[in-house]
């Protein structure tokens, strides 16, 4: 719920005082800002602290998405490296996973063959869109997009 610590810095606030004002523990607003689902009792208390609504509240958790205004406003290389993914969560395990099953094809596709330069570009070329994959991330990380 990057919502939450949004709105909490546009305050200026910590999660120590967020904490306090929405009587909750400093955990639970770590817990919520990581993206971590929150009790219907926290989204009140924190709906109660932001003077909002609590349908605003979780409407605008739902809308961190890629039809956001902040969204709408990212470079294309970004867009498209990060097309069809809506998560932090999602696209750094994508990665992970890219990174191991490329490597582990490179390293045993070729089952005992001396390893061809075809296959050493293929997997340059595999690891160039992988790093612009994680480029993008990295980008929307900085932007505080998630």
């Amino acid at each position: 719920m990057m919502i939450v610590k949004k709105l909490r810095e546009e305050k200026y606030w910590s999660q120590e005082q967020l904490a306090n004002m929405a009587g909750l523990s400093l955990r639970t607003i770590q817990r919520v800002e990581a993206g971590n689902p929150a009790s219907k009792e926290t989204l009140k208390s924190l709906a109660s602290v932001f003077e909002i609504d609590i349908s605003e509240l979780t409407k605008r958790v739902k809308m961190i998405d890629k039809k956001s205004e902040d969204w709408q406003n990212v470079p294309l290389w970004v867009s498209v490296g990060l097309l069809g993914f809506k998560e932090r969560t999602e696209t750094i395990l994508s990665i992970a996973l890219l990174l191991l099953c490329g490597l582990a094809f490179f390293l045993y596709g070729g089952w005992g063959e001396p390893i061809s330069m075809q296959a050493v570009l293929w997997f340059g070329a595999y690891l160039l869109a992988v790093g612009w994959f994680a480029a993008a991330v990295r980008w929307a990380d900085t932007k505080g997009l998630w």
